[in-house]
């Protein structure tokens, strides 16, 4: 069970608004820890485009070379 929630926007970037979301729990059991985690997380990602905002994660420099290590598909 949640105790209490807190979201803050950041200043904006070129990636877009920053957002914090804090979330304290009374529950110190790590396995309902998880649970409400993803619990949240779940929830924001199926209401974002309600919004009409956009989930973003910068790549990171692993990502550049898994792809460009990447086979590339044959089209013929």
């Amino acid at each position: 069970m949640c105790s209490a929630e807190l979201v803050r926007q950041l200043a904006p970037t070129a990636q877009g608004l920053p957002l914090e979301i804090y979330v304290f729990s009374n529950d110190k059991v790590w396995a309902n820890y998880e649970a409400i985690q993803a619990d949240i997380f779940d929830h924001m990602m199926s209401v974002i485009g309600e919004f009409d905002l956009r989930i973003f994660q910068e790549p990171s420099g692993r990502d550049f070379q898994i792809g460009l290590n990447r086979p590339t598909e044959n089209t013929e």
